[in-house]
């Protein structure tokens, strides 16, 4: 049987700063999506806004934000943790210094990591390169949204599995299980589920129905076939490790 998890859930894959992608429009919907996690049960949630060309490319002003929705979410009575990460858009890894990176990743020091979009267009060699030299960096590499690439079990198959070959691990979006991102996103999130390749799951939550309800996520996990413990350790500790502890260092370029 499973050993006993914390009731607590961990998000790590958030669009809750406001005014900076196509998150949180303004501190009302931070606040209002934050307290909406924490009823669900969410203790902890790393802000991800997209870094990438078309959104976030200046990581040095995300710091203030998160401080400033901390001091909202105080005064709003809302008790849950924020901290600040980033959604990383691989076309941009190389334009990124090491002061950057380390801006948006997560977990202690010598076991930090990085959120990587899974690109909507499919897992090819840029990709792999990209995520190749984070590691040549010092960075792990969490995969977000996987199933929501393009033939990601079919024509990626082969970039996928050298991806997990390397030690990237896999978050898959909870509302990609529910059929929320199409067909092709739920088949191939749950069939990563069934495999046990998925690491974490997370709501990539915006505003609307992208909710931050992990609970949402652990049901849809258990009604895939999981059992309640191995469910619920998706959405509690596992994530929950990854902020605190981490991701060991890579080992060679993974290049």
């Amino acid at each position: 049987m499973p050993r006993p998890v914390a009731s607590a859930r961990t998000e790590i894959h958030c669009h809750l700063l406001p005014g900076i992608d196509d998150g949180a429009r303004d501190l009302d919907d931070s606040v209002d999506m934050a307290a909406v996690a924490a009823a669900d049960g969410t203790a902890t949630i790393l802000a991800t806004p997209h870094v990438r060309s078309d959104f976030v490319t200046d990581v040095s002003i995300l710091p203030e934000l998160v401080a400033e929705l901390r001091a909202n979410l105080a005064l709003a009575g809302v008790k849950v943790e924020v901290h600040c990460s980033g959604e990383l858009g691989h076309e941009l890894v190389g334009r990124l210094g090491q002061v950057e990176l380390e801006t948006i990743a997560s977990g202690p020091s010598g076991r930090r990591w990085l959120l990587v979009e899974a690109p909507f267009d499919g897992l090819g060699e840029e990709f792999t390169a990209a995520t190749g030299e984070l590691r040549a960096r010092g960075f792990g590499v969490v995969i977000a949204h996987p199933e929501r690439s393009p033939g990601v079990l079919e024509g990626c198959r082969e970039a996928l599995g050298l991806e997990i070959e390397r030690g990237s691990l896999l978050q898959v979006n909870q509302w990609s299980l529910t059929g929320g991102h199409g067909a092709e996103a739920e088949a191939a999130g749950l069939a990563l589920l069934r495999q046990g390749r998925v690491a974490v799951l997370a709501s990539d939550s915006h505003p609307g129905w992208r909710r931050p309800t992990l609970s949402v996520g652990a049901a849809a996990a258990q009604a895939a076939g999981l059992d309640a413990g191995s469910a619920a350790l998706l959405v509690t500790d596992r994530p929950a490790s990854l902020v605190r502890d981490g991701i060991a260092a890579p080992v060679g370029t993974g290049a």
